[in-house]
C-alpha cells in the first residue's frame, strides 16, 4: 500500500523519467524504500503486500528486458533484410529513386539502402527485382 507521503515523493522524480516510462524501475525502488521508511511501526507493511510489490517489480524488470531484446530482435531483421538487397534492383514508387542497390550503410544505427549516391529508407522500396 503507497501512503500519501510516497506517492507524494512520486511527484518529486525528474518529470523526463515520468513521462518516458512512466514508474519505471527506479521509480518503483524509490517508492517502495519511501513507503518502508514512512510505515507506521505499530501498523507494519503485511508479509503479502511487500511479496506482492517484490512480484509486480519483478514481473516490471522482465518487461524490460523483454522489450529490450524484442528491440535488437527487429534491429536484427532490418539489417539483414536490407542486406539481402544489395545488388538487387529496386524502386520507391512512382517517381522516387529506383536503380541498383550497390550497398547498406547505416545512419543513427539504422540501415540505409545505398542506391548510386542517395539513400534510401528500406521501408520506403515498393518494387524489388
Amino acid at each position: 500500500m503507497i501512503t500519501a507521503a510516497s506517492a507524494n515523493s512520486a511527484s518529486a522524480l525528474p518529470p523526463d523519467q515520468m513521462a518516458d516510462q512512466g514508474l519505471g524501475r527506479d521509480a518503483f525502488l524509490r517508492l517502495l524504500v519511501t513507503q518502508i521508511q514512512m510505515q507506521d511501526p505499530l501498523e507494519p507493511l503485511k508479509a503479502e503486500n511487500f511479496i506482492a510489490q517484490l512480484a509486480q517489480f519483478s514481473s516490471v524488470e522482465q518487461l524490460e528486458n523483454t522489450n529490450l531484446q524484442l528491440a535488437i530482435l527487429h534491429q536484427a531483421e532490418a539489417t539483414s533484410q536490407a542486406l539481402l538487397l544489395i545488388g538487387r534492383n529496386i524502386a520507391t514508387g512512382e517517381g522516387g529513386i529506383s536503380g541498383t542497390v550497390d550497398a547498406v550503410v547505416f545512419v543513427d544505427g539504422q540501415p540505409k539502402l545505398l542506391v548510386g549516391e542517395q539513400q534510401v529508407d528500406p521501408g520506403d522500396v515498393t518494387r524489388v527485382w
